[in-house]
């Protein structure tokens, strides 16, 4: 019957003895020095929490995976260069004439803010510039019209030489007049004398258009959105999101600020996500994991009617919990909270240990045996199933800190450990309660109910053939169905959808955004001519993707400042005018029009040179902007720090017509430097990055899976009995989501582990009780099994399928995809299993 005694056997009947000898050791301690056991572990608990006080939660998503992805790096790095990583958003909605003056109103109240004595936003900004930098702005202004070459869009070329023909110098001044008489002060009289021909409308709608990232209102000095509906407000807190008792003090402040106003104002940010999202999901899991815990006792207490024991589970998952992160934070300095949401795993785990150790104990003392024994047969015969099943679910978890996923390793460290914990901790606290119980509160132990696993254990002896056929059936359909499922790899999707951030971040998108997708290009190097000249080409091609109708739109500081070849454009198309005749007739027209010559003389020696401009280094145009107040220009689209210079082109796309593939083959072939970033990019390499991580994971946790289970059956019939729930489980699972129209994503493809390490115990539990159909007390241990499976399965939904319901997309989708394969699962192993064992299906290994 069994395989030969090879080496192979050897170890494993070793295996098996020494497993055995351990829980026998286990069972004498705690029988005998049940003091000694709780008092060590107060002492391991009391040890955990210090280290548990220690730990920071974070909530930032893309900390989940490994910034080592050349996508996810430059998308991260472009954060943190243009500052988005540490901005707030303000976003007024109301009537469009108000929005400028509700805009100043919270802009003063946050200007005002002090957190610890000191401003809580370092930048505020709602304008294309701000008044106290109106000389900063003619200074620019003056120096930009006097230079048409570097910043006049070649295409306006014509429009501009007609404007500085003799012709329209009288409608020009005309209109001058018209805004010198309307003016309330002096601020417009620099901005006449530096440009009395509007030359700067050919230049600062350019430069306005390339300040942001935005699609606002060309002829609003404010961050208007196009249908005037609603502004925006940009400022920068004065301490990183990393420092949350800042941040929680300064979303306080905020609420406090908008208080009152006239517009609505809505908020996003890394500052306002960190505590608003943070405090949401917390939340989440917390009523999650209480509510859950409520569910899980309601079911022991009504099957076992037993006090004791069900107010014992909550101290046994507590104690799998704290010594699981505490001994985890030995190892990470920070975890992230969707890593801590799959504790809630430990709840249904922590039952499942306790409910089959129980269960045996009180089915044992039903049938007459005394206390010690009956002890002796749960924590030993029942113990060792338990056993592998704790190292079968532990496992594969532990196998993910393989990972260089920070999402994997943290799932994989923490429920593994959890998993290990939580076992232990049912062996060690479980026994002494129950000889207590026995001493202090005897009560008789009534047979427990079948739940109906009596009939469905018959109706799979009487028709094995139909229930196998039926399930084979299903098992078909639902796999055939799973290789539609979709993966969804926005990771906005995963955020939370009734957030404030998230909604103010969606109303951005849809009232500012240039378009619904963007793609980053970075061109790096030491020498900022030669990286502008890179990034002048790549601009080139991105207009040819722009003229060819396959992008929305492009931005870069090429497209604000003219290169060499649009400077000589320009410049020869200037050489043609009469550059003292355009100079002198201006002066007429001044003297006309009863303006003094004198303080517009800059002007008119500028006009003077014209003919004969010369071509300007891009790094000029530069450092003037830095120094202006439209510096956002320059900060938006290029970085200089200790690593050089690094210029930043935007690609602006709404969908299918635009190949990232063919736009990056040709992007090589342009500058094969270059590095690129989008959504689609970063979601891409996340999955192959994830799906590599988890494969590698999910084959050696897989292998010592396998090696477990030989080991403990030793025969094929045996390893089938646990295997096949699993595999029939999974695949029903994505079949189900398939159908129903529900996506794989980051998070609840980790199921898929979940499956393996716990769906691989129901069919173990009833493989190792019920062996032989044959055996005249076959029904009696299958019920018995069968019960405990059961309810394992129940206490896993409500413990870890409870997250279905969380307002966090991520936990949701993490919540019904437990549901779907634990339900499975055991349905598998409940229904399906009994007819294998009456078909003899698979034959054991050796007749």
């Amino acid at each position: 019957m069994f395989i030969p005694r090879t080496w192979f056997s050897r170890i494993t009947a070793a295996g098996n003895a020494l497993t055995r000898r351990h829980l026998e050791w286990i069972f004498r301690l705690t029988v005998r020095s049940p003091r000694v056991v709780i008092a060590a572990s107060l002492i391991l608990l009391a040890l955990s929490l210090t280290v548990i006080a220690t730990i920071r939660f974070e909530g930032d998503i893309f900390r989940l995976f490994p910034s080592r992805l050349p996508a996810l790096r430059l998308l991260l790095d472009s954060l943190e260069w243009t500052g988005s990583a540490k901005e707030a958003y303000f976003l007024l909605e109301g009537e469009p004439r108000l929005l400028p003056v509700e805009a100043e109103k919270l802009s003063v109240r946050l200007k005002a803010l002090r957190i610890d004595g000191s401003p809580a936003f370092s930048r505020i900004t709602w304008r294309i510039y701000d008044e106290n930098e109106g000389r900063l702005f003619s200074d620019f202004v003056a120096y930009a019209v006097t230079r048409p070459q570097l910043f006049v869009a070649p295409d306006d070329l014509p429009r501009l030489k007609e404007r500085l023909s003799s012709a329209s110098f009288d409608a020009s001044l005309q209109r001058l007049e018209t805004e010198l008489a309307g003016q309330l002060g002096g601020a417009m009289t620099s901005l006449a004398t530096a440009d009395p021909l509007n030359i700067r409308e050919f230049v600062l709608p350019r430069l306005k258009a390339g300040s942001q990232a935005l699609d606002l209102d060309p002829a609003s000095p404010y961050f208007l959105s196009r249908d005037g509906r609603v502004l925006i407000l940009i400022a920068e807190p004065a301490r990183p999101v990393q420092d949350i008792a800042f941040a929680r003090r300064l979303v306080a402040g905020i609420n406090e600020a908008r208080k009152g106003l006239d517009a609505r104002v809505t908020c996003a940010g890394a500052h306002i996500s960190a505590v608003l999202d943070e405090a949401a999901m917390k939340s989440n899991i917390v009523a999650c994991i209480l509510s859950s815990l409520v569910v899980v006792l309601v079911i022991f207490y009504v099957v076992y009617r037993r006090l004791l024991p069900t107010l014992l589970l909550p101290l046994i998952i507590s104690a799998g919990v704290v010594l699981a992160l505490g001994t985890a934070g030995l190892f990470l300095p920070s975890i992230h909270i969707i890593s801590f949401a799959f504790m809630a795993l430990i709840i249904g785990l922590g039952t499942d240990y306790s409910i089959h150790l129980y269960d045996r104990y009180h089915g044992e003392r039903a049938a007459g045996r005394v206390p010690d024994e009956a002890l002796y047969l749960a924590i030993v015969d029942t113990g060792h199933g338990l056993f592998t099943a704790a190292t079968t679910t532990a496992l594969p978890f532990l196998a993910l800190m393989i990972s260089d996923v920070r999402a994997l390793f943290e799932l994989g460290l923490l429920v593994g450990l959890g998993v290990i914990y939580s076992f232990y901790a049912t062996l060690f606290f479980l026994p002494p309660l129950l000889l207590f119980m026995e001493q202090r509160f005897p009560a008789p132990f009534r047979p427990l109910p079948g739940l109906g696993l009596r009939f469905v254990w018959r109706l799979a002896g009487r028709r094995p053939g139909l229930i196998a056929s039926v399930s084979l059936l299903l098992l078909a359909a639902l796999g055939s169905a799973a290789f539609s499922v979709r993966f969804d790899g926005e990771l906005k999707n995963l955020q939370p959808q009734h957030s404030e951030a998230f909604l103010t971040q969606e109303k951005i998108e849809k009232h500012l955004s240039l378009a619904p997708r963007q793609l980053l290009v970075a061109v790096e190097g030491r020498d900022l001519g030669e990286v502008l000249a890179r990034s002048g080409r790549v601009g080139e091609l991105a207009e040819r993707y722009r003229l060819a109708g396959r992008i929305s739109d492009w931005s870069s500081l090429g497209k604000v400042i003219n290169n060499r070849g649009e400077q000589q454009k320009i410049v020869t198309g200037l050489s043609t005018s009469n550059g003292s005749g355009m100079a002198a007739a201006f002066r007429a027209a001044l003297l006309r029009h009863g303006f003094a010559p004198e303080p517009f003389q800059p002007f008119i020696d500028a006009l003077t040179h014209f003919s004969n401009a010369e071509l300007l280094p891009e790094s000029e145009a530069v450092s003037r902007l830095e120094a202006s107040p439209l510096r956002g220009v320059v900060n938006r689209h290029l970085i200089h720090d200790t690593n050089g210079y690094h210029s930043l082109i935007f690609i602006y796309y709404r969908g299918p017509e635009f190949s990232q593939t063919a736009f990056l083959k040709d992007l090589t072939a342009f500058d094969p430097a270059a590095r690129a970033s989008s959504v689609e990019l970063v979601s891409s390499q996340l999955a192959a990055s994830v799906s590599h991580s988890f494969l590698w994971s999910f084959l050696v946790g897989g292998l010592l899976v396998l090696f477990l289970l030989i080991s403990h059956f030793r025969t094929k019939e045996g390893v089938f009995y646990p295997l096949f729930p699993v595999a029939g489980g999974a695949a029903a699972m994505l079949g189900v989501m398939a159908l129903a129209g529900m996506k794989l994503n980051f998070m609840n493809a980790m199921v898929l582990v979940t499956i393996v390490g716990m769906g691989s115990d129901y069919g173990l539990h009833i493989g190792h009780r019920v062996g032989d159909s044959a055996s005249p007390d076959a029904e009696a241990r299958f019920v018995q099994a069968g019960r405990a499976v059961f309810l394992s399965a129940l206490t896993t939904i409500a413990g870890f399928g409870s997250l279905a319901f969380a307002d966090y997309p991520a936990l949701a989708s993490i919540g019904w995809a437990t549901n779907l394969g634990v339900g499975f699962t055991a349905f598998f192993s409940l229904v399906t299993l009994p007819a294998a064992m009456f078909l003899k299906i698979p034959r054991k290994i050796n007749k």
